[in-house]
């Protein structure tokens, strides 16, 4: 069934019940907005919140069957959907990865002043490059989320994000060899523009809530937390801490996308 037609049969249905949508919202502890966005058709909701509409609504959710032609063009859609979601989750573990090695190195610099050499400015150079290219295949992975989900926030807040991510790699091999003093501006107005980006990417995040439930919450609320700190400069390094466990969660947000494709593939085939 195709989300517009889904979002009539709810009406029809509601109608029929004689419940407005504050009132099925009350009976089936589905959220009004929630209602509102399936019936005009701007969110593709999960499966379990569609029956749970129905049940309450005293109906027993069917798919209707779809033509050939629709049918396989849902089918290879959903497919493609997924192989980049699939990427998009390895990436982040693979970035996650890069990001950890490189914060550690880092911080090994900062506690030996000639922890530096030209050999090690390779391996900086090697990672950054990983973290950039394995970053924007994970942060495309949300920019397909903005799609399917009608999120316009998310899909501009991803390309910001990516975007940033390429800055900050860029000073950082740029001015390797500088010395603590000589980084404190540049770096504080680029935490000061990634916490901005992190913010917007969060509020993004928390919009994803009626399609994609709790998780998608959390992950909206420590990417605020993260921009915060960062806006706050002072406060910055609480953003490391909170990175880990943010992308993580941001992975797992993918895994759930991801396998809600793979459930609706299923359903249409």
């Amino acid at each position: 069934m195709q989300q517009p037609e889904l979002g009539k049969q709810l009406i029809e249905l509601r109608r029929r019940n004689q419940l407005t949508q504050e009132e099925l919202a009350s009976k089936s502890f589905v959220s009004a907005r929630t209602i509102q966005r399936i019936e005009a058709g701007e969110v593709i909701p999960r499966l379990s919140t569609i029956k749970i509409l129905w049940r309450s609504l005293g109906e027993e959710f069917v798919f209707q069957p779809q033509t050939p032609t629709t049918m396989e063009t849902s089918i290879i859609s959903n497919h493609k959907n997924q192989q980049q979601l699939l990427l998009a989750i390895v990436a982040g573990i693979i970035y996650l990865t890069f990001e950890i090695a490189l914060t550690a190195m880092d911080i090994s610099w900062l506690t030996h002043e000639n922890g530096k050499s030209q050999n090690m400015f390779w391996v900086y150079l090697a990672l950054n490059i990983g973290l950039v290219i394995s970053y924007v295949v994970f942060a495309f992975g949300f920019f397909l989320l903005a799609k399917l989900f009608e999120n316009k926030l998310l899909s501009i807040s991803s390309i910001m994000m990516m975007v940033v991510i390429l800055v900050s790699s860029i000073v950082d091999i740029s001015m390797f060899h500088s010395t603590l003093e000589q980084l404190s501006l540049p770096y504080a107005m680029l935490a000061i523009v990634a916490g901005v980006c992190s913010f917007i990417f969060g509020i993004a995040l928390l919009r994803l809530q009626d399609g994609m439930g709790g998780l998608a919450k959390i992950a909206g609320i420590l990417e605020i937390i993260i921009g915060v700190t960062l806006i706050s400069v002072l406060f910055f390094f609480v953003s490391f801490v909170l990175l880990v466990p943010a992308i993580l969660v941001e992975i797992l947000l993918l895994y759930n996308a991801y396998e809600y494709l793979s459930k609706s593939t299923v359903k249409v085939a």
